[in-house]
């Protein structure tokens, strides 16, 4: 049964207030959406109506392009590879017998993402692109959780790709054009449907928001409208995942205050990660600060950043 909802609040997610350099293999806003398992590779899969049970297993395997640095291997930007279908179906037939002694299922939604049906790699931990990239990636490869020698044999197999990708015409048709090579897979999102753990802050709300699709496929998951823009009136009992370096953050933060100090919404709770630890907090019309030492000064809007700082 879904928490009673007591208060008309407005819940502000900061995804980016972690520590950069943080070693902690999963962004601390992936736990928040996901869990400790961030199992997003089956969510994503499902938004796309792809039918498999709840406890199936799902990986996302991306085509990458990993270079070489002074003395380690950094992963580069995925987004800036912009492969087409034809070179996805190229590279992907030349390695094909690979993916099918790796996975009962491949699904080739989009040229740049694949997705696996595999029980054979249900342990593996695995960390997003979007968090490994552009740093040296021996401390975010795919290690073992509880069964010895799985990482082991998904680097087996991506070293197999990398080797029959290294001189494939599709590469080198692409370095005629100076584009990147795509030189090998990156494997994330490991789990099931089962695996996703729903925070609290999610029965608590009856709308998500964010200004890109960040948030959309919970929000489809868990049957919730998801807006990209927000005004004042739609602030009460929606949850907010923003970034603290936007400049619509600060804009919807100081909506949220002036709707406080005008009794449109009775709370506003704040959710962010210090030190890659969930730090929740509310936030109430009394705890706003005022104009002057006395109880009927007029409140004011604190700073996020100073809210954020404490």
């Amino acid at each position: 049964m879904q928490p009673k909802i007591r208060v008309m609040k407005y819940t502000i997610v900061i995804a980016d207030s972690e520590t950069e350099e943080s070693l902690d293999r999963g962004l601390p806003y992936e736990k928040f959406l996901l869990g400790d398992r961030n199992a997003s590779a089956p969510l994503e899969l499902r938004s796309l109506g792809h039918v498999f049970t709840d406890s199936s297993c799902i990986a996302r395997i991306e085509p990458v392009h990993i270079h070489a640095a002074r003395d380690h291997l950094v992963l580069t930007n995925t987004s800036i590879l912009d492969i087409t279908q034809d070179e996805s179906d190229a590279l992907f037939d030349s390695v094909k017998d690979i993916f099918a002694e790796m996975a009962s299922i491949t699904h080739r939604p989009y040229p740049g993402r694949w997705f696996i049906e595999t029980s054979a790699m249900n342990t593996l931990s695995t960390v997003s692109t979007q968090q490994a990239e552009g740093r040296n990636i021996d401390h975010w490869m795919p290690c073992d959780t509880t069964t010895p020698g799985v990482a082991r044999q998904w680097r087996k197999w991506q070293n197999e790709i990398q080797m029959i990708w290294f001189n494939h015409p599709i590469n080198e048709a692409r370095q005629d054009r100076d584009m990147l090579p795509v030189n090998s897979v990156w494997i994330s999102g490991i789990g099931s449907i089962s695996d996703i753990e729903i925070h609290d802050a999610f029965h608590q709300c009856h709308r998500v928001h964010s200004p890109d699709h960040c948030l959309s496929l919970m929000a489809k998951h868990l049957n919730k409208e998801h807006i990209e823009n927000i005004e004042s009136s739609q602030l009460a009992q929606t949850l907010s995942l923003l970034s603290a370096k936007d400049k619509v953050t600060l804009q919807t933060w100081e909506m949220a205050c002036q709707a406080l100090i005008g009794k449109e919404i009775e709370a506003i709770q704040i959710i962010d990660f210090p030190d890659n630890q969930e730090r929740n907090r509310i936030i109430r019309l009394e705890d706003l600060p005022r104009k002057g030492f006395g109880f009927w000064k007029k409140p004011m809007t604190p700073k996020l950043q100073d809210m954020l700082s404490v």
